[in-house]
């Protein structure tokens, strides 16, 4: 990192830090986030719309919704805990995993600029696990999402192209971008290049850095889809329980408003499509962003717009504001949480 640089970066990382400081303060503003985003979407949509199609509820979807996100959970222990232990890491007994899920997906995404991976990471370094790792780690995990809805989705643009859905190309044939993407993954993780390229210097820059943490994590998913099934296999059935558990609340979510006549592959293409980015990766959970991002996703794969907004704000109360309710009362408060992973780093730079 250059000298210039240098001072800009501590007063950024100052600047997030007294925002994190003040939870509360951190809390109202994705709330306002999610409330300006759906108020003008609510604008497009027209009042009167909206009040008609919410006069025509199924109140019996909503256990499908909370069933959804138990699942999505569960699913998340698993998959974190098996990334932990990969490589004799550490190993995340079931409560801390579960609270690592908790509040990475509660309180913690809401209050941490850096997203839900925060407490991954907290969680990581605080089993023992060195700063280097636990960093590959959280990649790591995070890569293991993708490497199971991006196939997903994938498959799920191969049949709408075969059954010939009116659905726009231009959401379909990018998801073709999954075979060299994958390709290029398996090339530059391959064990020779992993090596040499998951290595840097303690100076190296920010990209540099960036870029061998990145191959370190990439690495350690690879040794994870090729071992055998009894020693990795619950880390993926748990991913595959998290995608299901998300999408199937957010289905029922929709289902809520009637009977959507949306194909399972157009609904696996309009939730991975605004969910470009998980809401564990943005910060304060993707408020703002995700209700914008899945709306239209949803209407561009053929779902009336009015009811595609009304469906994803009862999905994200589910997704988002609900889990902060058991965060609070299960995790320590934040400045505690914030304690303890200030300490894992001054513990790394001492």
């Amino acid at each position: 990192m250059s000298k210039a640089a240098a001072p800009r970066f501590g007063l950024l990382r100052r600047a997030l830090g007294w925002v994190e400081r003040r939870p509360v303060f951190v809390l109202v503003v994705p709330a306002v986030l999610a409330l300006g985003a759906i108020a003008g979407l609510a604008d497009i949509a027209g009042a009167e719309r909206i009040d008609r199609a919410a006069r025509h509820l199924h109140p019996a979807w909503l256990a499908l919704c909370f069933g959804g996100e138990l699942l999505s959970y569960a699913g998340y222990v698993l998959a974190i805990r098996d990334t932990a232990k990969v490589d004799q890491g550490p190993q995340l007994s079931f409560g801390h995993s579960i609270r690592a899920v908790i509040g990475g997906f509660g309180v913690f995404a809401a209050t941490r600029t850096s997203g839900g991976f925060a407490v991954d990471y907290w969680a990581l370094r605080t089993a023992g696990e060195d700063r280097e790792g636990a960093v590959a780690r959280v990649l790591a995990l995070g890569a293991l999402e993708y490497a199971v809805l991006a196939p997903a989705a994938l498959c799920a643009a191969i049949a709408i192209l075969v059954d010939g859905e009116d659905i726009s190309l231009g959401l379909t044939l990018p998801w073709l971008a999954v075979i060299p993407g994958a390709l290029i993954a398996i090339w530059i993780t391959s064990p020779g290049r992993a090596r040499r390229y998951a290595t840097h210097d303690p100076g190296a820059g920010r990209v540099r850095g960036g870029f061998a943490h990145s191959v370190a994590g990439l690495s350690m998913l690879r040794r994870m889809l090729v071992a055998p099934p009894r020693e990795h296999g619950l880390g993926l059935l748990g991913t595959a329980a998290y995608w299901a558990g998300d999408i199937a609340c957010l289905w029922g979510a929709l289902q809520l408003f009637g009977n959507p006549r949306l194909s399972t592959p157009a609904l696996i293409i309009g939730y991975a499509t605004g969910y470009v980015l998980t809401r564990r990766s943005l910060p304060a959970g993707g408020a703002g962003v995700v209700e914008i991002a899945l709306t239209f996703a949803l209407h561009w794969v053929g779902f009336p717009f009015v009811r595609a907004l009304l469906g994803v704000v009862v999905y994200r109360l589910f997704n988002l504001w609900l889990p902060i309710v058991p965060a609070l009362a299960v995790l320590p408060d934040v400045d505690e949480l914030r304690r303890n992973f200030d300490q894992a780093e001054r513990e790394v730079e001492s």
